[in-house]
């Protein structure tokens, strides 16, 4: 259950942990994501430009690794895969994936300095160029590992890159975050809390969430994005949980949006 415990506390986050020992891990997942009702009205008002929303399910591949180098995270999302929604802008399936991988450099006051790198990338099946929308996000720069305790937070910094459809590829600012991650049992049964948590700062204005919305809601140069997951170990191959999504002028969209994200994994 150990093993478990760090897999899903690697994967369920969306980052890395430090562990000593080397590990791997991969599961399987089906997850149903629901947007908040002021989130689905706010994003699909008449006026609104870009960003609407609507509920779906996807499907997710992930794994990892740690070894005496370091450690790589990956997962690949395919998006509405279930249907072909017309509401949707693009009115296809979309496709996302995103790879973390982080490098030892040296020790700092016993802290590690690890290289941090990082490129999500989410697009649309849609071949029409009027509708195909597709946007890269790569970051570089450095993090380290904290530990607590049971609680462990590994923060990073660095320069961040955005390619957009429709925009081309500018130096966006800078982005901070972190993962964080608690395993702890409860009635004999195994749990775990995880959040992953980005800041993007500085932006630049080619990439601001889109045009003002029907409020009048100023865009701004700051972004929010994350979410914080409550995880339960059923078996040693089964994983479910709950996860409260957020944003914050992020995701095409000025102001808050949240959802709600319901998965059931396989782990291998």
């Amino acid at each position: 259950m150990k093993t478990l415990k760090i897999a899903l506390a690697l994967a369920m986050a969306g980052g890395m942990a430090a562990a000593h020992a080397d590990y791997t891990f991969g599961d399987v997942s089906i997850n149903q994501l629901n947007w908040s009702p002021s989130t689905l009205d706010k994003t699909q008002s008449p006026t609104t430009a870009f960003g609407a929303k609507r509920n779906f399910q996807y499907l997710e591949a992930e794994g990892g690794a740690g070894r005496s180098w370091g450690d790589v995270y990956g997962f690949f999302d395919l998006e509405n895969w279930n249907r072909h929604d017309p509401q949707m802008k693009s009115g296809d399936q979309r496709y996302t994936f995103k790879v973390v991988a982080r490098f030892n450099l040296t020790e700092v006051a016993g802290l590690p300095i690890k290289l941090y790198t990082h490129v999500y990338d989410t697009r649309d099946s849609d071949t029409d160029p009027q509708n195909h929308f597709f946007d890269q996000n790569r970051v570089l720069g450095l993090s380290t590992d904290l530990n607590f305790g049971k609680v462990w937070v590994h923060p990073f910094l660095g320069r961040h890159q955005e390619m957009k459809y429709g925009q081309g590829t500018h130096m966006n600012g800078y982005m901070a975050g972190y993962v964080a991650g608690y395993d702890f049992d409860l009635f004999g049964q195994s749990f775990a809390v995880t959040q992953w948590h980005e800041t993007e700062f500085d932006r630049n204005e080619n990439h601001f969430t889109g045009v003002a919305d029907p409020a009048g809601v100023e865009q701004k140069r700051t972004g929010q994005n994350g979410a914080v997951s409550l995880w339960w170990n059923a078996t040693k191959h089964l994983t479910t949980g709950v996860q409260y999504r957020y944003a914050v002028n992020k995701l095409g969209t000025s102001g808050n949006e949240y959802a709600w994200i319901y998965t059931a994994k396989y782990n291998f």
